[in-house]
């Protein structure tokens, strides 16, 4: 089956690159969240590719079970190349597979890493192209899981026309919430926001003055820098 020969062939070429020297620091960056192979992205992207140009074009899923195996290995290379199988073919898979296989993998293992990975690779463009999954986003938004509100709060980071009244609802509530995490991903948002509507963050920050201080200071980087007069 695809997926299984795909994870062969990965292992083969992953464990062959190994560098235990980077891996001990690649993981020591990530606060030891998961054992590294030490592959940097650009070649772990390259030797994946190469996998993927081997094989046949899989079935949604084989898709998802191979995303799947990938994820069950120890090595955070694997869990990285899961999402970005998820990715590489998400317009195969149904959107109802978002609260089902792409949540089960936003939550295993979870650190910034993976779980920004999954929404730039997965849950944006699937959000994007099926805006019925908007309903998914405001449950995890109203989970006590961090990574699930993270996820939804920056569901829509890159979008060249990102819709502000709902950046602003989705972080609304959690304005005053001090983990690092959500607090982190609403500055980042509004950050981005600026770039659409200065004002219109400007005006959000004023509104809530509880904002912890790391998600208030991505908010004011991005507000200066719109508002930066050339002399």
């Amino acid at each position: 089956m695809w997926q299984q020969e795909m994870v062969v062939r990965l292992r083969q070429a992953y464990e062959a690159a190994a560098d235990p020297d980077r891996a001990e620091a690649m993981s020591a960056y990530l606060k030891g969240v998961a054992p590294f192979l030490g592959i940097g992205a650009g070649d772990r992207r390259r030797m994946m590719r190469q996998v993927w140009r081997e094989l046949p074009t899989p079935t949604a899923q084989e898709a998802v079970a191979g995303a799947a195996d990938l994820r069950a290995l120890e090595f955070r290379e694997y869990h990285y190349v899961g999402a970005e199988t998820l990715g590489r073919w998400h317009r195969k898979l149904d959107p109802a597979l978002l609260n089902t296989e792409i949540r089960a993998a936003l939550l295993h293992v979870p650190w910034w890493d993976s779980v920004d990975l999954l929404g730039s690779a997965v849950i944006n463009p699937m959000t994007a192209e099926h805006p019925e999954t908007l309903d998914v986003m405001w449950e995890w938004n109203s989970a006590a899981d961090q990574w699930l509100i993270r996820a939804s709060i920056q569901h829509q980071r890159g979008r060249k026309a990102p819709d502000l009244d709902l950046l602003f609802a989705l972080c609304e509530p959690h304005t005053a919430d001090r983990r690092f995490f959500v607090a982190k991903a609403i500055g980042w948002a509004l950050r981005d926001a600026t770039r659409i509507d200065v004002g219109a963050v400007e005006d959000f920050v004023a509104a809530h003055p509880e904002l912890p201080p790391v998600a208030a200071r991505e908010a004011r980087r991005g507000i200066a820098r719109e508002t930066a007069v050339d002399v």
